[in-house]
């Protein structure tokens, strides 16, 4: 086998720009609405319903509603689980994945809190009630945690890093020269600055090249000689044949089989205090408007491991000694933090008794975000005096993203005051999602990923279904169901990451102020496949893995009517 240099794109590509993409844009722009037990129990089809806490994010007209004031509080426990397969060198159409593991990951949190404050004007008709709302809402959750691996006799992460690293000076990538050639002594120089050609290195092969795990290889008179890297999991001949430009021509190859293995960890989520205004006309119309303020948090953390099924395959000779490959870990930490505010607006409407229409629009949200990112790598040997580790600086970004409008409609109905059925459409173009510079100037960073975007996403449809019963007036039952759409186009065809969501629910109402429900979710999400490095061979490909993700939500809620 031999190595086909590719053009190879990595976590971190450069220090001046952050490698945002267009699935970062989806991540941070994505809802998946969390609310009240109640509004979760009704698969949060309340866009017609109105009155509760929870609806208020959905359509601010909910707040006026009820001619009461109200305090809920709703805590949640989460269980994500997540089920992930390996295949070590898959063939398009007859993967085989194996070994699959089974995550669970449980954070406690709370998805919504807050209270509303009902007035009435005292008058019989035209604006009868003004309610003031302040509500804070969960709309996405990113808890999650998965592992997998198997045995590979083919590739590796460390010689992928080879590749990458493939025209870079060593001395460059170890800090001991810089941009011009000149002799400098700042290991941080590298993750900082280009080299004499423009280039910047990624993260990942610095740290790589700084902690030893790939190095320069063969003849050192070959004109080629530094800037050329095999990983510590290869070995290489020497052929009596030169190319052009002078250098001997290298077979190179994996030492033997290594056991690999990945994982990965997310935590963090996306939360909208809202500022209500709700006005009540003459009981059957509603309508209301939100200040909104997102602000969010995603915690991301990855390894990637190999170690020798057996040293002996992995043979290193330096001039005075002879030592053998053993393991060795990748690590890769991000985390971004954002705010940013937005406006809605809604009605409700009670046609007729029993029937009520909604609808509400919301106004993109520019998100102010900042990055941290940090890589690590260990590489050991046999004998330990070889071993080598290196962590790069934080590294830091910030920029805004514009994320799309939503706009939603609903219709519900009330059957002899005894139960209830609704239904919500909501929309969301996620071709308007745009990276910015954050200090506002112009700038072509963005260029490329704002045109993929426009390109290769499309339109989200969810569609929301829910019921409440009430066998007596203190008791309910509720159940729910989401369908969400979030379409990317690739070439001729579309791939769709479907979310279902299905759930159920009770709830208890006293005579008096105190009311209580409770809401179970289970929610499905489209299959997911990862390649933990990039391919480099021509003849094999790079590891695949597939994970399969389910969510299961338990929320309870506390309130008062007063």
């Amino acid at each position: 086998m031999k190595k086909t240099i590719l053009a190879i794109t990595l976590t971190l590509s450069a220090i001046t720009a952050g490698a945002q993409t267009m699935y970062d844009a989806l991540t941070y722009s994505q809802n998946n609405y969390y609310g009240t037990a109640r509004s979760i129990g009704m698969g949060n089809a309340m866009t017609a319903v109105g009155g509760d806490l929870g609806s208020i994010g959905i359509n601010p007209a909910g707040s006026a509603v009820y001619n009461y004031s109200q305090f809920t509080i709703s805590p949640n426990l989460t269980i994500s689980s997540m089920n992930a397969s390996w295949s070590p060198y898959p063939v398009n159409g007859t993967d085989t994945f194996t070994g699959e593991v089974r995550k669970n990951l449980t954070r406690f949190s709370m998805p919504n809190v807050g209270a509303t404050l009902n007035f009435k004007t005292g008058r019989s008709s035209g604006l009868v009630g003004v309610t003031y709302g302040f509500v804070v809402n969960s709309v996405n959750n990113y808890t999650g945690q998965m592992m997998t691996g198997g045995r590979n006799d083919k590739t590796s992460y460390q010689s992928s890093m080879a590749v990458a690293a493939d025209g870079f000076d060593i001395d460059f990538l170890n800090g001991y020269l810089n941009g011009s050639g000149g002799s400098i002594d700042d290991w941080m120089h590298p993750y900082n600055n280009p080299d004499d050609r423009g280039e910047y290195a990624p993260w990942n092969v610095i740290t790589n090249a700084q902690a030893g795990s790939i190095a320069n290889y063969g003849d050192a008179n070959d004109p080629d000689y530094y800037w050329r890297y095999i990983a510590a999991t290869e070995g290489f001949i020497q052929t009596p044949d030169m190319d052009e430009y002078g250098n001997y021509i290298y077979d190179i190859f994996l030492g033997g089989p290594l056991d690999q293995a990945y994982g990965r960890k997310v935590t963090g989520g996306k939360r909208d205090a809202v500022f209500n205004l709700g006005f009540n006309f003459n009981n059957k119309f509603f309508v209301g408007a939100n200040l909104g303020v997102t602000s969010l948090n995603y915690n991301y953390d990855e390894y990637f491991k190999e170690a020798a099924v057996d040293p002996s395959d992995f043979r290193i000779d330096y001039e005075d000694a002879t030592t053998y490959f053993t393991d060795y870990r990748s690590r890769y930490s991000y985390s971004a933090d954002g705010a940013g505010i937005y406006g809605k607006i809604g009605f409700i409407a009670i046609p007729v008794q029993g029937l009520r229409l909604g609808a509400a629009i919301q106004t993109p949200t520019t998100l102010f975000i900042d990055e941290i990112w940090r890589n690590s790598v260990d590489v050991h040997y046999q004998n330990p005096s070889y071993d080598g580790s290196a962590t790069s600086p934080e590294g830091n970004y910030s920029y805004r993203l514009t994320t799309p409008y939503r706009a939603n409609a609903g219709i519900a109905y009330t059957f002899m005051g005894m139960a209830m059925l609704s239904a919500d459409y909501e929309v969301t173009d996620y071709r308007a999602m745009k990276f910015k510079n954050r200090d506002r100037g112009w700038s072509d960073v963005f260029d490329d990923v704002n045109r993929e975007i426009a390109n290769k996403m499309g339109i989200s449809h969810n569609l929301r279904v829910g019921a409440e019963v009430k066998p007596i007036p203190e008791f309910a039952i509720r159940a729910g169901y989401n369908f969400t759409t979030v379409p990317e186009y690739t070439g001729s065809y579309t791939l769709n990451d479907r979310i279902n969501a299905f759930s159920v629910g009770v709830g208890y109402s006293s005579k008096g102020s105190f009311f209580a429900d409770l809401a179970a979710r289970y929610t499905t999400f489209s299959d997911e496949y990862i390649s933990p490095y990039a391919d480099y061979l021509d003849d094999f490909a790079s590891p695949l893995i597939l994970n399969r993700r389910e969510r299961f939500d338990i929320t309870a809620t506390l309130g008062w009517r007063f």
